[in-house]
């Protein structure tokens, strides 16, 4: 196990709060830095919490406050306190990962200097910046996992800085993982077996020891998969976790603020969805199925949909053709809100401030249309009418993801009738630039992520059909 935190402590001005004021308000966050979605955030900035009231040190440690990057992984840094107790600042050790998005997550045992809990935990993200981009691409190499793949996490598993790949295969049961040698180079590839036809996955720290851990959901027997990393690149045997029928989402969270990561799946066929509470130690209990408010609920992702600090779900339904927010109350409970029309049989999701005004909007892969169907956040939780853009046939994954380094979020979309398409943002989340780089068979998904490591965004396409990975590289 590796140290995630170390800990000092400066108490450098203010003074504390009687007790009788202290007690007329609720221990809360009241401020923060970065900004809740922030955009083009610089890599190695620093991390700040302003309080209430002034923190109890002994509160503090590795689980109470996380900062977990969705390549980069767990990030280790420095947790200062200063202005009088009130302000807790993390240094992260090593950079973010460019392009990436950023979740920070405080448990809800946090605890004041006069005995006060935080009522509910905390959490917010921020996207960090990247290189300026070309928007021309080669393609420089090609992997080949097993059959049929589709779904990839382009995350560092081996803590060594360096974006590695994890890659699903439903025909063969199994997870084919790559680490990368510098440069965007691979090594021989390495298998980890998992349930039939697995797909959408999702990576934690599940078991709070700052490595990185995968969940994958496995469609035909209807039950998800847990590797737990070793933190090396390589990972424990699979433990397997019934869920409902025909699992094809899966999003991570700590859905009740005890300060461990939880997951959620998502059912096509039961038309519902699971959550699963994480015991602390990457253990998970059984099951907890509630409703989506959808039809043949299809994909899931975790985001706070209305700035109220609690991680929220979004979801799409197969055959509503709908996306609807889950307000959580950060207990583990959801409660659906108002659905809305996103496009005709929306496969995949993604989350991301697409028009910078702060809200975290929605974009589905809908594959019986052949668009990207957008719906903006309104900060409250509700999506406003949904704006279609053209894609190739039968898309059915999307990817968001800063290319050119402009400090917007642009848009990828796999077809798997056809390639894979790139958008760039024009601004106010308004979608051009249309850019298409070809799949041999089919464009299944995709991961934008600088696999190189020279700054700006490359292009990770696999082809479920040509049983192959396409590494796109964004040119200098």
């Amino acid at each position: 196990m590796r140290a995630i935190l170390a800990l000092t402590f400066a108490f450098l001005t203010g003074s504390l709060p009687s007790a009788q004021n202290a007690q007329l308000a609720r221990f809360e966050v009241v401020g923060h830095s970065p900004p809740k979605n922030a955009l083009g955030v610089a890599r190695s900035s620093a991390i700040r919490l302003t309080f209430n009231q002034p923190l109890q040190a002994a509160s503090l440690d590795a689980q109470s406050v996380r900062v977990f990057g969705r390549w980069s992984g767990v990030r280790a840094g420095t947790l200062q306190l200063s202005g009088g107790g009130r302000v807790l600042r993390f240094t992260p050790q090593s950079p973010f990962s460019p392009g990436e998005l950023v979740q920070v997550t405080l448990e809800r045992s946090l605890e004041s200097v006069i005995g006060q809990h935080l009522s509910r935990g905390f959490a917010w993200s921020f996207w960090t910046d990247s290189r300026a981009g070309s928007g021309s691409y080669t393609q420089t190499g090609t992997l080949f996992p097993g059959d049929t793949p589709y779904g990839v996490h382009g995350g560092d598993i081996d803590a060594d800085g360096d974006l590695d790949l994890c890659i699903p295969n439903e025909g063969t049961s199994d997870v084919s993982v790559y680490l990368n040698q510098g440069g965007g180079t691979f090594g021989v590839e390495t298998t980890y077996a998992v349930g039939f036809h697995c797909s959408a996955n999702a990576a934690a720290d599940f078991d709070q020891d700052g490595d990185v851990d995968l969940v994958i959901a496995n469609i035909e027997d209807d039950d998800l998969s847990v590797l737990i990393g070793n933190g090396n690149g390589t990972f424990q045997p699979q433990q397997r976790h019934a869920a409902g029928v025909e699992p094809r989402g899966v999003a991570v969270l700590d859905a009740d603020g005890d300060g461990d990561t939880d997951f959620v799946s998502a059912h096509r066929v039961s038309s519902d969805l699971s959550l699963f509470r994480n015991g602390g130690a990457g253990t998970f209990a059984a099951e907890v199925r509630f409703d989506g408010g959808l039809n043949r609920e299809t994909g899931v992702a975790a985001a706070d949909m209305d700035g109220d600090g609690v991680i929220d779900l979004v979801v799409i339904g197969y055959s509503s053709h709908n996306a609807i927010v889950l307000r959580g109350d950060g207990l583990g409970a959801f409660q659906p809100l108002t659905p809305r029309v996103i496009g005709a049989n929306p496969w995949k999701l993604a989350l991301g401030d697409l028009n910078a005004d702060g809200f975290v909007d929605v974009a589905a892969a809908c594959s019986g249309a052949n668009v990207a169907g957008i719906a903006l956040g309104d900060g409250t939780g509700g999506l406003q009418a949904a704006t279609t853009y053209a894609t190739g046939s039968f898309p059915i994954a999307i990817e968001l993801g800063d290319l050119n380094g402009d400090g917007l979020l642009d848009l990828g979309a796999s077809c798997y009738g056809a390639d894979f398409d790139l958008y760039r943002n024009l601004g106010n989340g308004l979608l051009g630039n249309h850019t298409t780089l070809p799949a041999p068979s089919a464009g299944s998904c995709m991961s934008l992520h600088d696999r190189d490591g020279d700054g700006d965004i490359d292009v990770t396409g696999v082809d479920e059909l040509a049983d192959r990975v396409l590494l796109f590289r964004q040119d200098g």
